[in-house]
């Protein structure tokens, strides 16, 4: 059965990047859809802007996921897929396992967002317009301001979901989000990578548990913040997990750091292994679908690299295509970094 994490639909393909949507997103977007049209203080028309607010939405989260991907290309990495869903999007990137290149690719997915905030801004300012800097702004009342044009309205919507995604993605400082991330690469050099791994999953456990008494206090939004919460628990704990199995090097969960006297006669027998939960079971086997995988991918990339290193004898470095020549670099930064 396929992993649940991946049930989603191809939107298309952009700058050699495959959109996906989850299938959680149209579901959660109808959710979201039904409940301004059909809440008590609803107004006419309300469930309209709930879809404009949905496409709003959709769009900058994907721009907001383009900025991870081309900031990987910029540090010689690559980026084949983005998957949209209810919580975001994530990007799925191919980085040198370097602080600064992962620091490169996480920022610039919020820095996206803040420059279309600026560019909105600008453009609101302009007409002597408000600037919606209030997370709690109300999209729905502020809608009937008769004094703006319609696409002024839309500008003004535009700007503050930006602003709420770039306040989201920097204010809670934990991990998985952008926040949490660029924390772990800031420590990387000073702690390690694991120990700045272990620090940003402890920050994402502790806003977990402030975005659950946030979900206790505020009836409104309070789905909301249960849902954040409990994803980013989740996300932390399976992060954590990971850790505590040695990371994608240690597969199957055995711990081999001291050897193999554990397995020596005059060595008294270890003791039984607790069995294992369903979540470590299914985090098994994603970390051996994807060694599986990544093995596949760098023989495929050897041997185009091969190919491309003939045509270079052959025809000269000038015969090269520009994805041709990002390919050899790439490939060739992830070769010295595994030396």
């Amino acid at each position: 059965m396929r992993d649940p994490l991946t049930w989603s639909f191809p939107l298309g393909r952009l700058f050699g990047i495959i959109v996906r949507v989850h299938m959680l997103f149209p579901i959660f977007a109808l959710g979201m859809i039904l409940r301004a049209g059909f809440h008590e203080k609803a107004a006419a028309g309300d469930w309209v802007i709930a879809c404009g607010l949905m496409g709003l939405m959709l769009v900058s989260v994907l721009l907001h996921e383009f900025g991870h991907c081309f900031g990987a290309r910029l540090v010689d990495g690559d980026a084949n897929e983005v998957l949209l869903w209810p919580l975001g999007g994530l990007a799925h990137v191919d980085v040198p396992n370097t602080p600064r290149a992962n620091f490169i690719t996480t920022a610039a997915g919020p820095l996206v967002n803040l420059l279309l905030c600026a560019a909105a801004g600008i453009a609101l300012r302009s007409f002597a317009l408000r600037i919606p800097f209030n997370p709690l702004w109300d999209p729905y009342a502020a809608f009937n301001d008769p004094d703006m044009l319609p696409w002024q309205k839309w500008l003004e919507r535009f700007f503050w979901i930006n602003w709420i995604l770039f306040l989201f993605n920097m204010c809670i400082v934990g991990f998985p989000l952008d926040a949490g991330r660029l924390l772990q690469c800031i420590l990387w050099p000073r702690l390690g990578y694991r120990q700045a791994t272990v620090v940003a999953i402890y920050f994402g456990f502790i806003f977990s548990l402030l975005l659950a008494i946030c979900a206790l206090v505020d009836t409104n939004n309070g789905i909301l913040f249960l849902m954040l919460a409990l994803f980013i628990y989740v996300t932390c704990r399976q992060q954590f997990i990971v850790l505590e199995h040695g990371g994608e090097d240690s597969v199957f969960g055995y711990d081999f750091s001291q050897g193999y006297t554990s397995l020596e006669r005059d060595q008294p027998p270890p003791r039984q292994r607790r069995r294992q939960s369903f979540l470590q079971r299914w985090l098994q086997r994603r970390r051996a679908v994807k060694m599986q995988r990544d093995l596949e991918q760098r023989e495929a990339d050897e041997r185009r690299m091969d190919e491309l290193l003939e045509k270079v004898q052959r025809e000269g470095l000038q015969a090269l295509s520009d994805e041709e020549r990002r390919f050899l670099t790439r490939v060739s930064a992830k070769f010295r970094n595994r030396q």
